[in-house]
């Protein structure tokens, strides 16, 4: 019954508990949704207004652009004609979408404006007033694009109107003739004003000088800065604020950006109590179905607490029933909670030894011995004696000798795997090797030395039966565990004192299969004495090498090396080593001579010994050495190759400064004259240059004709043609779209005191 009490008065205190906190949270946590579900409604909408915003000014640039309103709006004079051309495509323009509100072309020479309302206008009586004196003002002027402002608009009573203005100068700085499109606010916003259907909501759009784009409602300076002190710039999200005349609201906004030049900030403000009047029912709702739960839970815990009391009492009698029986004697404690208590304290006492004798374990202890036995050095015999007793380590005290059978190409290994599945293998590759070799009547003891290898200790003598033993295990390796291994026998041991020594020798040995290759068994007593010396490249190799760079010729170079290569392979791996670095060293040298810039890093002497190391055998080195003497035999030939471009293009040069009056100068003139195809004159010069060789032309032409303007009085059309123009209309056309003024405004500007530009 205290089961049953403890149990019900912990879920009646969790369920008030519950109660409370999903009482207390259920306004906040509702309100936290709408807020989430507006900020994200309100991003989206802020983001399809800002693509109309900026598909508005894309539009109002490309159409500033026609040739027509261009030349209307620069020219001085202009006929009845051109003015309803203009007229018409100003018509076009603006019907090309609803959004779009009027559209204006100023002409600041003859101070007129054609609007698409009413046609052609003089510009002091245009009805438009506000946006001429602001061209006028170079302040204003400087803030020539997304305008927000009102207009009143003509033959409608002065009816204002919100419109958001996008100005493009035609040349700004040095009049005011400029293309004006006026785009409807209200219509421009319609996705934000159906964004949501909450009463008394309002919307506000504000750029980043804090000007309004758009209100739904009026607001004053005070109720502006107030709303973008409590919405951050370039952010979203959504907060709970209390204006100073107002109730408590609860705030969205999001930011956009217009193509990167002006960023708007939407705020939507909504009245906390239109928000949450439907709240206070459903809270009401929900503690009416709480304590319907809470009731139907309470009796299912009285029912429940019934049916388990009764088997846990069985559970508990058979427990003490068998304690008894196993310790009879013992007492125990009358409380049955108590007494479970004491069975798992025994439980947990027993599991604990059982846990001590399994560090203690004499194969973890055997392991770490023979580890360090091999590792680092003894002192005396006797002390290697005690240890192999308290081991129980059977090996006799003399002719013992070490194999060790490494992991090839174990760096990719490593790459791929953990050291925990590197440990993994190396325990599998010594149980491998440990039943292969164990039905021999000699005694061995396999050793996990981390990283690469496993150690075997041998009491084994010298012989072809036991070498081919070691090639049976290293097969059994490579066909269960699908790792190649190279096997190593060593000397043998003349006492127990000089195991570490005969270790790193046996190990030193491994490091031969750079000339048997991978997979190969290699017993010291077997190999031949090896010669001392090293390679050098003989001198008439190395001629062959000299006369073969300039020319670029890879193949002589790496037919040299094979040869060299060649003579490598019957050296140990100490002196083959050696003798490769040698060989790159001198390579690196005859490159060096006939390169005209510094080789990579790659032929540095620390990079070439670590990549020899890493290939682990000869045959793994060969093509890499051909790989890197061909790239570095294609990087030089391109050097020469780029610099023999360069020389084409100062040539080039100087041949248009030669001949820039000459009306004939061109592409094909310039090719035939250094000895090219045009075609592939044309692509060198614009690959080496990033200009066009006609732009080229253009530019010098210009450059003379400027030159001359400003050094004498000659008329203009003399000069035009002994520069070398054929057509006054194509040097017109061009002058003006890369000065932005004709030639004769070009010379007065420029002699009135103006510095003359270095063209």
């Amino acid at each position: 019954m205290k089961l049953i009490f403890y149990f019900v008065s912990a879920n009646v205190l969790v369920l008030g508990i519950s109660f409370a906190l999903l009482y207390w949270q259920s306004s906040k946590t509702l309100l936290e949704e709408i807020g989430d579900h507006s900020e994200s409604l309100l991003v989206n909408s802020a983001q399809n207004t800002a693509r109309l915003m900026e598909w508005a000014l894309e539009f109002s640039f490309s159409s500033s652009n026609d040739s027509t309103l261009k030349v209307y709006a620069l020219s001085d004079q202009y006929s009845d004609f051109e003015t309803f051309e203009v007229w018409s495509r100003l018509m076009d323009i603006k019907n090309a979408n609803p959004a779009i509100d009027s559209v204006y072309l100023i002409n600041d020479y003859t101070n007129t404006v054609v609007d698409s309302r009413l046609g052609l206008n003089d510009a002091a009586a245009f009805y438009d007033q506000d946006i001429i004196e602001r061209l006028r003002d170079p302040v204003t002027a400087n803030h020539s694009v997304l305008i927000p402002r009102t207009l009143s608009l003509p033959l409608t009573g002065n009816k204002p109107k919100e419109v958001t203005t996008i100005i493009r100068f035609y040349e700004k700085g040095s009049s005011i003739s400029a293309f004006v499109m006026n785009v409807d606010t209200d219509n421009l916003m319609t996705l934000l004003q159906n964004n949501s259907n909450y009463a008394n909501r309002s919307v506000t759009v504000l750029n980043d000088r804090d000007e309004t784009v758009y209100s739904s409602t009026s607001l004053n300076r005070e109720q502006i800065a107030e709303l973008r002190n409590h919405g951050s710039k370039g952010e979203s999200g959504w907060k709970l604020f209390q204006p100073r005349t107002q109730g408590e609201q609860l705030m969205v906004y999001a930011s956009a950006s217009i193509k990167g030049i002006q960023d708007w900030t939407f705020i939507e403000t909504i009245p906390k109590s239109v928000i949450l009047g439907k709240i206070t029912v459903l809270r009401n709702t929900s503690l009416f179905l709480f304590f319907a739960l809470f009731v139907a839970s309470l009796t299912v815990i009285v029912l429940i607490s019934k049916r388990v009391y009764s088997p846990i009492q069985e559970l508990i009698s058979r427990v003490m029933r068998q304690h008894q029986a196993e310790k009879p004697g013992q007492g125990h404690s009358a409380n049955e909670l108590d007494y479970l208590s004491d069975v798992f304290i025994a439980q947990r006492n027993q599991i604990n030894e059982l846990t001590e004798q399994w560090r203690l374990n004499k194969f973890l202890g055997r392991e770490r011995f023979l580890r360090d036995f091999l590792g680092e050095t003894y002192h005396s015999a006797e002390e290697i004696g005690s240890q192999f007793l308290e081991w129980g380590i059977d090996l006799p005290k003399d002719q013992l000798s070490v194999a060790i059978f490494r992991i090839d190409l174990f760096s990719e290994f490593s790459e791929t795997y953990s050291e925990k599945d590197r440990r993994l293998l190396r325990f599998a590759m010594s149980n491998i090797i440990q039943e292969s070799l164990q039905s021999s009547k000699h005694k061995l003891q396999t050793v996990d030395m981390g990283d690469d290898h496993v150690a075997v200790v041998l009491s084994a003598p010298l012989s072809e039966e036991y070498a081919k033993k070691l090639q049976v295990s290293q097969q059994l390796i490579e066909q269960y565990l699908s790792v190649g291994t190279t096997a190593a026998w060593g000397r043998t041991l003349p006492s127990l004192t000089d195991m570490h020594e005969i270790y790193m020798e046996t190990y030193e040995l491994t490091q031969e299969r750079f000339r048997f290759g991978h997979r190969a068994l290699i017993v010291k007593a077997w190999l031949p004495d090896a010669p001392g010396e090293l390679y050098h490249l003989p001198v008439n190799k190395e001629r062959q090498i000299a006369q073969a760079l300039p020319k670029g010729n890879a193949d002589t170079v790496l037919e040299v090396i094979r040869s060299a290569v060649g003579k490598l392979r019957g050296m140990p791996y100490f002196e083959c080593k050696m003798s490769l670095i040698t060989l790159f060293m001198d390579i690196r040298r005859l490159m060096q001579e006939h390169s005209g810039q510094p080789l990579p890093s790659s032929w540095g002497l620390t990079s070439i010994e670590k990549q020899i190391i890493q290939q682990e055998t000869m045959e793994n080195v060969v093509p890499w050495i051909e790989a890197l003497v061909t790239k570095t035999l294609e990087d030089i030939v391109a050097a020469r190759s780029l610099s023999k471009n360069v020389a084409l293009i100062e040539q080039a040069d100087r041949f248009i400064e030669e001949q820039l009056t000459d009306p004939n100068l061109s592409a094909k003139m310039l090719a035939d004259h250094l000895g090219l195809s045009v075609n592939y004159f044309r692509s060198l010069y614009k690959a080496e240059t990033n200009q066009s060789i006609t732009d080229k032309i253009s530019e010098k032409r210009l450059s003379f004709i400027c030159q001359e303007l400003l050094a004498s009085d000659s008329p203009i059309e003399p000069i035009v043609q002994n520069s070398g123009f054929s057509s006054l209309n194509t040097f017109y056309s061009i002058f003006k779209k890369v000065y932005g003024m004709t030639p004769a405004q070009y010379r007065k500007k420029h002699r009135n005191g103006d510095t003359i530009e270095n063209i």
